[in-house]
């Protein structure tokens, strides 16, 4: 059945505040991966949940692309009075920000003359940024060949003088087709980088954008090491960074730049003839530049993309590798802790009953990746046993919503993948583990606990939990425990048999729990329970108040007031 109502979220106001100058002022709408579940129909109404604003909707929105991952993107016609409404409340509240922000003295008013020298040398880092080097004379254009595809682009002037291009030199891929190639936007090009980084490849990345500007990404070892962009972006050279983070005073970049000129030198270079900075310093801040561009890259909409790989690239000398899987990690798990806990159980649901493992080779990636001691515990959890997805919440070492955002992250990393079945060999480790489990919860919790009960259980609970353990441990299920494992699963069975007996019964279920709970503690329960059960006749939520009042009437049965509103609440049922 065609899904014909959906709903996105945005984290916070900055998220909105993006989307809104990409999209959402064109009319135009994105649905990310999971939000719509099947197959969505050609018309929509679709809600924005949006910071200050609140829920926004519905919005008519016709569906124009549903990509392979999931992501719908949809037209909006006209937005509603009430979408209207909301988005000038945000970029009102935005707007009293900002007044008091230049009120208190954080934000400064650009001083408009130093703007206007800042934009003079940024001029200038462009003119000689872009202007190439005579370095050689040689035949004029024609004779000979052209080069072996990947050699760097030969340019002579009108005096058949061979020039140089400033910057990382550009092979020349006339005619080689690409090895990958896709759209900006989807997430074909992120699934790209990871598999770059997995097979630590070489080669050019190229980006088509779609208002003309072309940009090169050099990647060497699995990651990138420099870009290049026509034309230039002045903001993302290294001396304007420099200067822009009050670590180039403007005398300095205004003598690099007549070094520049003088000997035909790079940046680096003359900031390093200057004295500023020292060789070392040159390396790693051309690192934080090309992380600088990647984070940009990442952040592109539209436009297309396409890889080449090479034996190696045309410039000897080139920066350390950026870490790609350890950025798109870390920007991901930011992300999935502003995700509405609904969305990401949403996301998972499909794998729940599935086995999570780790892709071959992950283990690199991992290693390479800057996390901390739990989010290393968990992989090693991961790693140990074969769990199901819905198995792996109750063992990891993180919080339950923690758990949930790294699965998600590491499953839109294409990191971990999910099989309907497990190795062998996991798979004796996982039946040895469960066994022991077992043996401890029957032999020393209580009899709640030998059943996965919570204390505070009905009747129907233990009947479910009964109908799902005893074909596992009892004589229909013994055969998949193996020979040597007979006695220990025959002993578990008849721990988990008169746990049932006994807590089947009303009366022996309280008087258990009687027995091992302060009396206090289960009037409390019950009370709260009521009290919550209240709460959901007057959201009309009628299973939650079913559940609330038959756990209450359960802790107490003789009360008046809970039988009551376990009354009420079958009502709102029928």
């Amino acid at each position: 059945m065609a899904v014909r109502s959906a709903s996105r979220t945005y984290p916070t106001v900055r998220a909105f505040l993006e989307d809104w100058r990409s999209t959402l002022r064109l009319g135009a709408l994105t649905l990310p991966p999971g939000a719509v579940v099947g197959e969505p129909a050609p018309n929509m109404k679709v809600d924005l949940i949006v910071p200050l604003a609140g829920r926004l909707g519905p919005i008519d929105a016709q569906v124009i692309q549903q990509m392979p991952d999931g992501t719908v993107a949809l037209r909006v016609p006209e937005w509603p009075p009430v979408a209207l409404t909301g988005f000038q409340a945000v970029f009102d509240a935005v707007e009293e920000l900002k007044q008091h922000l230049l009120a208190v003295g954080e934000v400064v008013v650009p001083n408009p003359a130093v703007e206007a020298e800042i934009a003079a040398l940024r001029s200038r880092v462009r003119e000689l940024e872009s202007r190439p080097s005579v370095v050689a004379h040689v035949a004029p254009a024609g004779g000979g060949d052209r080069g072996a595809p990947g050699a760097p682009r030969k340019m002579v002037d009108e005096e058949g003088n061979l020039v140089v291009e400033r910057g990382y030199p550009i092979p020349d891929l006339t005619d080689v087709p690409p090895t990958l190639s896709g759209q900006i936007g989807d997430r074909s090009l992120r699934d790209a980088m990871m598999e770059l980084a997995l097979e630590r490849v070489t080669g050019l990345l190229t980006l088509q954008l779609p208002d003309g500007r072309v940009r090169w990404g050099f990647w060497q070892k699995g990651g990138p090491v420099a870009w290049r962009a026509e034309p230039i972006v002045e903001d993302e050279v290294l001396g304007i960074l420099m200067f822009r983070a009050s670590q180039l005073t403007r005398e300095q970049l205004e003598q690099s730049l007549d070094l520049m000129e003088r000997n035909g030198i790079r940046q680096g270079e003359a900031l390093i003839e200057l004295g500023v900075i020292t060789f070392a310093q040159v390396v790693l801040l051309l690192q934080k530049q090309t992380e600088f561009v990647f984070q940009r890259v990442i952040r592109e909409r539209a436009g297309t993309w396409t890889f080449h790989l090479l034996d190696e690239l045309p410039e000897r000398f080139v920066a350390p590798p950026l870490r790609v899987p350890s950025l798109l990690f870390r920007s991901l798990r930011t992300y999935a802790k502003d995700m509405p806990a609904e969305d990401l159980a949403t996301s998972l649901r499909p794998w729940l009953d599935k086995y999570v493992y780790f892709i071959d080779g992950a283990q690199r990636l991992l290693d390479e990746m800057k996390t901390n001691t739990d989010e290393t515990g968990f992989f090693k959890i991961v790693q140990a046993t074969s769990y199901r997805l819905r198995e792996l919440f109750a063992v990891s070492n993180l919080p339950r919503s923690a758990t949930a955002g790294m699965i998600w992250t590491l499953a839109d990393l294409r990191l971990i993948e999910f099989r309907d079945e497990e190795a062998d060999a996991r798979g004796v480790q996982r039946l040895v583990r469960v066994l022991d489990d077992r043996r401890r919860a029957v032999t020393k919790g209580t009899l709640f606990e030998a059943l996965d009960l919570h204390w505070i259980c009905t009747a129907p609970d233990v009947e479910a939990a009964w109908k799902r353990l005893a074909p596992e441990y009892g004589p229909e299920g013994a055969a998949k425990w193996g020979a040597e494992n007979r006695k220990a699963v025959d002993g578990i069975y008849e721990h988990l048999r008169g746990a049932y007996e006994r807590l089947r019964q009303d009366k022996a279920r309280r008087d258990y729990r009687a027995s091992i709970m302060e009396k206090m503690q289960i009037e409390q329960s019950a009370e709260m329970l009521a009290k919550k059960g209240d709460m959901a006749v007057m959201k009309e939520n009628a299973r939650e108040s079913l559940d609330c009042f038959s756990k209450a009437c359960e802790l107490a049965p003789n009360v008046p007031e809970y039988q009551a509103g376990l009354t009420r609440a079958r009502a709102m049922r029928q």
